[in-house]
């Protein structure tokens, strides 16, 4: 049975999925969570790997609570998007203000992704990258 995981509510999640050659990749990933929905950004914006990855398959959250699978669409409203950026002010931007403004600027803003989480049987096995 899947655990009880509020993604939202987590400071860091660790994103594992299969790259194109089939080899697991992982990326750490800030995010957070607006109207009861969790979003991810990528830092370096739409060309990075494994932004590609996720748009096109479903991938694993790893979190201190648990396994997530989970599904990511690209978001383009702009009020949403200027909410997830002031939910990444308020959650990290004390604390670290540097990361947080790469965050919010434009290249971050427009590879915006909203976490989808899937229901339904506990996720596969997924092998850790040696």
């Amino acid at each position: 049975m899947e655990p009880a995981v509020h993604l939202g509510h987590q400071t860091q999640v660790t994103l594992y999925v299969n790259g194109a050659d089939g080899r697991a990749r992982t990326v750490a990933l800030w995010i957070v969570r607006v109207d009861g929905d969790a979003y991810v950004r990528s830092l370096t914006g739409v060309g990075a790997g494994w932004y590609r990855r996720v748009t096109a398959v479903a991938a694993q959250l790893w979190c201190p609570e648990g396994i997530v699978r989970a599904r990511f669409s690209p978001v383009a409203d702009a009020a949403l998007l200027a909410r997830v950026d002031a939910a990444y002010e308020e959650k990290y931007g004390l604390g670290w203000p540097g990361p947080v403004a790469f965050l919010t600027a434009p290249v971050a803003r427009k590879a915006t992704l909203r976490v989808v989480r899937e229901r339904g049987e506990a996720p596969p096995a997924f092998e850790h990258p040696a």
